[in-house]
C-alpha cells in the first residue's frame, strides 16, 4: 500500500506539472500555477500516508520479533476481556502477566500524571496510559486471577530508553517496539506454562463471545 501511495504521488505530481505547463503555454499562468501547486498537495498528503503506513509496518514487525525472542507460553492478540467496549492489543502470559497498548508513531515521549502521552509535538488521542491501566485491570478480572498484570504502553518508535511511569492507580511501562522484550524479561514472573497457556485459552474464548453479533 506504501508503495502505490508513493507511485501515485509520482504520478499526480508529473501530471499536474504537464497540465500546468500546457495552461502556461497557451497564456494561462495562474490557472497553471493553481494546477501545479494543488498537484504537489495531493502528492504530498500521499508521501505522507505512504511513509506513516511504513512506520506502522517497522512498528508492527518490530513488535512481533520481540515477542518472537521472549518466547512466552501465550500470546493472545486482540483480546476482548472489555467486551464490545474495546480490545487489548497484545497480552503475554507465562512466566510474566502483561497487558500491553501499541501505539505507532516515533519520537521522543512524554506524559502526564492525567495519562496523557506526547510523542514529539503530537498528543496521542485519549489518555494512553490510563486505557493500559485499564486494559491490565480487565484482563485480571476476565481471568479472575490473584495476581497482577502489568501495564505496558508500547510507543513503537519511541527515542528512549523504557520508563516507569507513575500514576495514582497503579504503574505503567513506556517502551519502544525495540527495547520491549527487555521490559517483559524484568517483569514479575507469576505463571508456569501450563497455567499460561490455560489462562489464554479462556480469555481467547472470552474474546470469542464478546465479537459475536
Amino acid at each position: 500500500m506504501a508503495r502505490r501511495r508513493r507511485a501515485l504521488a509520482g504520478v499526480v505530481l508529473v501530471t499536474a506539472c504537464v497540465i500546468g505547463a500546457l495552461a502556461a503555454g497557451v497564456g494561462a499562468s495562474v490557472p497553471a500555477l493553481a494546477t501545479v501547486t494543488l498537484g504537489w498537495l495531493v502528492a504530498r498528503s500521499l508521501l505522507g500516508r505512504a511513509r506513516r503506513a511504513e512506520a506502522g509496518s517497522r512498528g508492527e514487525a518490530e513488535v512481533a520479533a520481540a515477542l518472537h525472542r521472549v518466547r512466552a507460553a501465550a500470546v493472545v492478540h486482540g483480546a476482548r476481556p472489555l467486551g464490545r467496549r474495546g480490545d487489548v492489543d497484545v497480552v503475554v502470559l507465562g512466566p510474566m502477566a502483561a497487558a500491553i497498548e501499541v501505539k505507532r508513531a516515533t519520537g521522543r515521549v512524554r506524559w502526564h500524571a492525567d495519562g496523557s502521552v506526547w510523542v514529539g509535538g503530537r498528543q496521542l488521542p485519549g489518555r494512553p496510559l490510563r486505557q493500559a491501566v485499564a486494559q491490565a485491570a480487565a484482563v485480571r478480572r476476565s481471568l479472575h486471577l490473584t495476581l497482577s498484570v502489568d501495564a505496558i504502553l508500547c510507543v513503537t518508535g519511541m527515542r528512549q530508553r523504557p520508563r516507569l511511569a507513575r500514576l495514582e492507580s497503579s504503574d505503567v511501562w513506556i517502551t519502544s517496539a525495540r527495547h520491549l522484550r527487555k521490559v517483559l524479561r524484568r517483569l514479575p514472573r507469576h505463571m508456569n506454562r501450563r497455567t499460561a497457556r490455560a489462562a489464554a485459552v479462556s480469555l481467547e474464548d472470552a474474546s470469542s463471545h464478546a465479537a459475536a453479533p
